[in-house]
Formats: structure tokens, sequence, C-alpha cells
């Protein structure tokens, strides 16, 4: 049986573990007989009421033996249970949806374990340690069936529609979550910022249109999507990289471990082989060399820009599942996105080159930048707490909310059957709602087959470049969410939420009416016993007159 996940797994032997336990006190404490004992309490009240008149009396009788023969059949198919309809004969299991980072998901079992850490914290629901009663495996037939049932079709439902998913959600959520805690990482980012960044963007400031390249025009065109007026705003320019006076002449302040000594780039150093005798007697140069900035930032190795996008598993994979969402112009262009995005979660400041040689700032000043680098944080960490709806956090706790759900149903069906009275739309009622809790999984996979399309209009060819940069954007809080993200994530809501919310209140409405028309052919039966006793007792009237 083919189960939501791994919890339901568990919850399901849970439930109906509480649920046999239940059935064993009302059993055991004798209560069990207590419906019937009304069944036959109201039929002698009402014979009694109506008085001695034959034909009521054996009308009430048939009527009566109506309600004890429907009784015994809902406690014989919902109440008792059987070894036969036990779950330890069906290999509860469920099968993980194939995702970029887990593109051949092993499926999980009771029996097999499901390499999750509910195999060891809820080992009691499995071996029946939980309880000394017995039997807590044991599933009454109507159950089973409608279980069996419920997940048959769900499955079918899913197993209809190809291609479900799109990764640019999981995009989304891993940008969202995705941070840089390695110190020596964001202290290459910060040197990179005051040594590289902010001198190169200084001279930008002083040139004039005349000044740039035609290269360099058209990098900066406002048509130019890729990049636009915007290149000039984070570290990894394209104009700074490729415009001459720039990133390419343009030096480290410090020597930048990694970067070997290159005598003809770093000329300051003294080099013993020039011929030439040292400055200064004595001279030692440095163990590293002061690379310029295109080499710091483009080294394959060393660079800036493959620190921060490869760093930590978190990066690796939120690099790869980009690759396979979204479509990139270039291999460069997909770095450069991810690099900024990187950018946006270091945040950061620039230091002068006296901090840097060791001269520190005074008391005053240095209260004030930590007071405002604290109130820019508490900004930016607000603006991404609105930006959007978590993705994965989403898809994950809500098939989750339904196992505990499930387990809560299986739980109270002995004592609603029981309390009831085994009445026959007791029995119709819980499938009802067995079949809708069951049926949310399809919902919610159809939710995430529509947001995939939805995401592939709004963001047509779904090009990275532009999506890295609005949730680039995002993630500093320099800008809003735009419309789209908006109503990207109201749909997302109203699917995931909205369409199950739909579905259950149809499914209530119908168990009602049916529920309604299961009563109307109790009535009927009973009006036919009732007519066939009168007919009885005519007959034999007539025959004891003559």
């Amino acid at each position: 049986m083919q189960l939501d996940s791994y919890l339901e797994i568990f919850t399901t032997m849970y439930g109906w573990a509480f649920a046999n336990i239940i059935g064993e006190v009302i059993t055991g404490t004798g209560l069990v007989i207590i419906p019937f004992a009304i069944i036959i309490f109201q039929s002698w009240r009402e014979a009694k009421e109506q008085g001695l008149e034959s034909s009521g009396v054996l009308a009430l009788l048939e009527r009566a033996m109506t309600r004890l023969i429907l009784a015994l059949f809902v406690m014989s198919v919902c109440f008792a249970t059987t070894p036969i309809t036990s779950l330890h004969h069906t290999n509860l299991a469920y099968m993980p949806p194939a995702t970029p980072l887990a593109p051949s998901p092993v499926q999980g079992s009771r029996d097999g374990g499901t390499g999750s850490g509910f195999d060891s914290a809820m080992h009691d629901s499995v071996d029946g340690s939980m309880s000394g009663t017995g039997n807590l495996s044991y599933v009454p037939a109507w159950w089973y069936s409608v279980m069996a049932i419920s997940s048959g079709v769900n499955n079918a439902v899913r197993n209809g529609l190809n291609n479900s998913g799109n990764s640019i959600r999981m995009v989304e959520d891993l940008a969202r979550t995705a941070t840089i805690e390695d110190p020596k990482v964001l202290n290459s980012v910060q040197r990179f910022y005051s040594e590289c960044f902010i001198p190169a963007r200084s001279r930008y400031l002083t040139l004039t249109a005349g000044d740039i390249s035609p290269t360099g025009q058209t990098i900066l065109d406002p048509t130019n999507k890729p990049y636009g007026p915007t290149d000039v705003d984070w570290m990894g320019s394209q104009l700074f990289r490729t415009e001459p006076g720039f990133y390419a002449h343009m030096r480290s302040y410090n020597p930048v471990p990694g970067f070997a000594v290159d005598f003809t780039r770093d000329t300051d150093y003294y080099n013993p082989s020039s011929g030439l005798p040292p400055p200064n007697p004595g001279v030692i140069n440095p163990a590293w060399g002061r690379p310029t900035c295109k080499e710091w930032w483009e080294d394959s190795t060393q660079g800036v820009r493959e620190q921060m996008i490869s760093h930590s598993s978190t990066w690796q994979q939120l690099l790869n599942v980009g690759a396979s969402a979204m479509t990139w112009g270039s291999n460069d262009q997909r770095k450069d996105s991810f690099a900024r995005l990187a950018q946006a979660k270091a945040n950061p400041s620039f230091v002068d080159q006296d901090r840097i040689s060791g001269s520190d700032y005074d008391v005053a000043t240095s209260i004030g930048r930590i007071a405002g680098g604290a109130l820019s944080t508490i900004g930016v960490g607000s603006a991404a707490a609105v930006a959007g709806v978590a993705f994965t956090p989403l898809i994950t706790a809500l098939p989750m909310m339904q196992a505990l759900v499930l387990m809560g149903i299986y739980m109270f069906l002995p004592l609603v059957v029981f309390l009831s009275g085994f009445d026959l739309k007791a029995m119709f009622y819980g499938a009802v709602a067995i079949f809708t809790v069951k049926l949310w999984a399809a919902m919610w996979f159809i939710a995430q087959w529509v947001d995939a399309r939805l995401i592939d209009s709004m963001y047509p060819g779904g090009q990275g470049n532009i999506l890295l940069q609005e949730l680039t954007h995002l993630a500093s809080g320099s800008t809003p969410q735009g419309y789209k993200r908006m109503i990207l994530n109201i749909l997302l809501l109203t699917l995931f939420i909205g369409l199950p919310l739909i579905w259950t209140a149809m499914m209530g409405w119908i168990g009602l009416h049916v529920g309604g028309q299961l009563t109307d052919i109790a009535r009927q039966t009973e009006g036919h016993a009732k007519n066939s006793a009168s007919a009885s007792t005519s007959i034999a009237t007539k025959g004891k007159v003559r």
C-alpha cells in the first residue's frame, strides 16, 4: 500500500494501534451490547405505546429485526477485527518524488526501513511494544478496503500526470535559505569588495559616457537584459572585468593566499633573478602575490566567485539545481548570477585601507557602524521574511499534517461507530473522511503541476539570470517583490490550501447527501417489513374468522 510520506507509515500503525486499544476497552467492558440493547428497548417501548393491535406489534418486531441485522452487519465489517486484514500483511511504503537533488529516490517501507529518524523514534509502532494489549495492527475489513481503494485512486491520479513539478521553486527556496557562514569566504568577499569593487566603482562614477568603450556601452545598454545599467552595482560587474582601466589593471591591496608570486605582475616585489641588488638589505618578499582584480575574481580554484558559489554543499546544490531548472546564456552568466546572490547574502561593507592596515576606528565611530549594521540586518531580514512563501517547507509540512489527521481518524473510528449505535451512515461517513483526506496528496500534486505551468507562463523560457536577479533583490531587501512574484505566491497558497479545502467541502456535501439517502433506504426497508407484517396478520386474522 503506497502512502504519501514516511511519517504516514508510522502514524497509520499508531492510529490503528490506538483504535484497537479503544475497541478492546469497549468490548472488554461489555459496552458493545449497549447499542443492541437500545434497539430492543426502543422496539419494546414502541410496541407498548401502540398497544396490543396485532398488526402494529408484528410490524415493530420486523422493524427491530431489520435494525438488529443492520447493526450486526456494521459491527462485523466496521468494528470487529480479523488477522486477515492485519497491517502486517501489507507492505506500507512511500516513494519520494524525484528531484534534481535526488533524481533516483529509494522507496522506504515499514519492513525495510525508511532511512529517516522515524525508524528509531517510532519503532514501537511496528513491533507492537507500545502496548501489551496485542493485535494492534488489526484493521476491520471495511476500513481496510477503504484505505486500499483510496491509496490506489490517489496513486492513479498522480501517475496520470507527466512532469508534475518544476525545479524553479526549489531554486527559489534554496536561494532564500542559503547563507555564507565560512569566515574565510566572508573575509575574501569583504577584501575584494573593499580593495577592488569600491575603487573600480569610484573610478566609474568619475567617467563620462564618452570615456567608456563601445563594448562597455553595449554592456550598460538598458535593453541588454543580462547586464544593463545595474551591472556596475555588484562586485562581478561585466563592465569592470572587460573595460580597460578597471579590474584587469587593478590589483589587490595586500597579498592574497593561494595566488603565487608573479614577478611580471608583482613588479613591486624584489626579483632575485633580475640581477639587481635588493632595494633594502635583508628584504623578504611576501609568501603570496597580489593578483589583478580580474584574476582574483575569475580564477577557477582560488577566485572569489568560485569560493562564493561552491564553498558549501548548499551552494553546490543550488548551482546544480539552477543549471537544470533554468536556461542560461553561458556558464559564465550562471556563475555570475549565483555569485551576485551570494554577495547579497554576505552583505559586505567598505573598509578603508587604514583599517586594513590595522588602524582601528575610535569607539564612537565603531559603535555607530555596529548600530547601523544591526539596523541594516534587521531591515534585510524583515524584507526577506515577507518576500515569499517557502516552497520546500510547505510541501514537506502538508503531507505530515495529512498523516496526523489520518491517524486521528483511524483512532476514533471504533468510538464513532459504537456511539452511532452501529449506524449504516457512520460506516459511509468514515469512508468519505478517509477517502477525502487521502486525496489531499493528489490535490497537492496537481497544485505543483499547475504552479510549474504558471511560472513558465510568467517567466517564458525560464531565463536564469532574470530570475536570479529578482531573487537577489528580494534577498538583499533592495526592492520589494514585484507583481509577478506576489501573484505567484498568492496562487501558490491558493493551490496548496484552497484545492484541498474545496475538495473537502464538496466531499462533505456528498457525504451528507448520501447519508440522507441511506436513511431513506433504511426507512423504506422498515416500511416494507411493516407492510409485510400487516399483510401476514390480515391473512392470519381472516383465516381465523373463517
